[in-house]
């Protein structure tokens, strides 16, 4: 009894010990915050840069590595993975994950992503990145241009006992589809006829001096003070 009561009495100094510096940094740094949240904030750094690792070692491993390997999958993501920006339709688990970077690779060589911003809170990471790649196969039914292309993009990833265990992103498609020189057609789901297919309008592609007049126009509609147009 005396042990147990010798331990909880130094669980409670120490507990006091830990607000009283919270409430002091807080006081030093003029934070809206409460002690609790400090404290928070603090314990979660640590946490934050091995979820980083984390992120930084699939990337490196998987994609930037173009090895979708299931023995590779397994050391990067948890058995039950979800990631939440699979198509519909798509195999769940390390096979949808398989799948969609088998896809993409078909049709853009040597990805690599480079990040911009790393942000974290708790077990979750938000990334900013671009995404380089070389067209040089089909894509959405675009024949291989073999341009560069630079595809920005946001994730969000919750780690897990050291491996990701879910996925969210977003993509700037209608950025990719510029670069090899198409345009995306958004249509409603819900309608069953629809064409699905990305438009393909080579030859209405607007050129430099186009793009310069429809400027000096817009310029002149929105400043008719200036009272003169270079066209």
């Amino acid at each position: 009894m005396t042990s147990a009561r010798q331990g909880t009495e130094q669980q409670s100094r120490h507990q006091s010990e830990v607000d009283a510096a919270a409430n002091r940094l807080r006081e030093l740094l003029g934070a809206d915050l409460s002690a609790e949240e400090i404290v928070q904030a603090v314990l979660d750094v640590p946490r934050i840069e091995e979820n980083k690792k984390v992120l930084l070692r699939f990337q490196k491993e998987v994609f930037n590595g173009h090895d979708w390997s299931t023995e590779t999958l397994a050391r990067n993501l948890t058995e039950d993975f979800v990631d939440h920006a699979a198509m519909p339709g798509d195999p769940p688990g390390f096979e949808g994950v398989q799948m969609r970077f088998s896809a993409w690779a078909s049709a853009f060589e040597d990805p690599m992503e480079d990040n911009i911003a790393i942000i974290g809170e708790g077990d979750l990471l938000g990334v900013m990145y671009n995404l380089h790649a070389h067209h040089n196969g089909e894509f959405m039914g675009v024949p291989p241009t073999n341009r560069e292309v630079v595809i920005p993009g946001m994730e969000i990833v919750r780690i897990r006992d050291g491996k990701i265990a879910e996925h969210w992103g977003i993509y700037d498609f209608l950025r990719t589809a510029e670069e090899i020189g198409t345009n995306l057609t958004f249509v409603q789901r819900d309608v069953p006829d629809a064409v699905k297919r990305p438009e393909v309008p080579w030859a209405v592609k607007m050129t430099e001096a186009d793009a310069e007049n429809v400027s000096t126009a817009a310029e002149d509609y929105l400043r008719p003070e200036r009272g003169w147009s270079s066209s």
